[in-house]
């Protein structure tokens, strides 16, 4: 009786290497296919973009109408660095409260860090603008508000280009981004928001906060974080069964 020949250890352990090897590439590009899929549907539309973005809120204006006190975090703006401009993108979330109210005015007090006004800039939803160099006044805004740029909403159809629950209004600049924010932070350059079809017919102002300005996460930064804990977790497991392949 022959007897058999067995595979020697090693080579054994080489097979059991070279698949768990061929495994971690597959899984791999498995993790960097899915985090870049949750980079992009994760990001806000204003996010989708690889330029530094700074995102702001709007707050009450003390002693200043109340009727809109209670839906001031339903507005907010980002401001997107494009090289010699800026573009601010003016947001409505809409709230269920207040399902009618819309955006029907967009001012700037701007102490000269802003020209060349351009709007109508990757609107989102039915909005169009119409303004420019301004000296409107803003509804409440007092004293401590000049307005340099005003944007009041295209008439015709009542409310439809005004800037309505999950809409925005882009307005673009030349300008600074640098500046721009630190102006901003410090109450040196403003937005204000004059908002109309709040409950029982009423309509509040709101003007930029200086109190609460965070950075935008890019589509990369956000996959560079979900590959590196994809990527951990996955060490770890082919590890382990490397471990008890041997």
């Amino acid at each position: 009786m022959k007897e058999k020949t067995l595979l020697p250890l090693n080579i054994k352990i080489k097979v059991s290497t070279m698949k768990l090897q061929l495994n971690l590439v597959k899984s791999i590009l498995t993790v960097v296919g899915v985090a870049a899929v949750s980079a992009v549907s994760a990001a806000p539309a204003s996010a989708i973009s690889l330029a530094p973005t700074s995102a702001f809120s709007f707050g009450n204006i003390t002693g200043g109408d109340t009727p809109g006190d209670a839906y001031v975090n339903s507005f907010s703006f980002d401001v997107i660095d494009e090289g010699t401009s800026v573009l601010f993108n003016i947001f409505n979330s809409g709230n269920t409260a207040a399902s009618s109210m819309f955006i029907g005015k967009v001012l700037f007090d701007d102490n000269g860090y802003l020209s060349n006004a351009e709007a109508n800039i990757n609107n989102t939803g039915n909005v169009a603008f119409t303004g420019g160099a301004s000296s409107d006044q803003l509804p409440q805004g007092g004293t401590g508000f000049t307005t340099d740029y005003a944007f009041t909403r295209d008439n015709g159809g009542g409310n439809k280009w005004a800037v309505q629950g999950s809409e925005s209004l882009g307005v673009r600049f030349t300008g600074n981004y640098a500046n721009v924010v630190s102006a901003l932070n410090t109450g040196a350059l403003k937005l204000g928001l004059h908002v109309q079809a709040l409950p029982n017919g009423a309509s509040d102002s709101y003007i930029s906060s200086t109190s609460n300005t965070e950075a935008t996460p890019e589509p990369l930064t956000m996959l560079a974080a979900g590959a590196a804990v994809g990527f951990g977790t996955m060490f770890k497991k082919q590890r382990a069964q490397a471990q008890k392949a041997e």
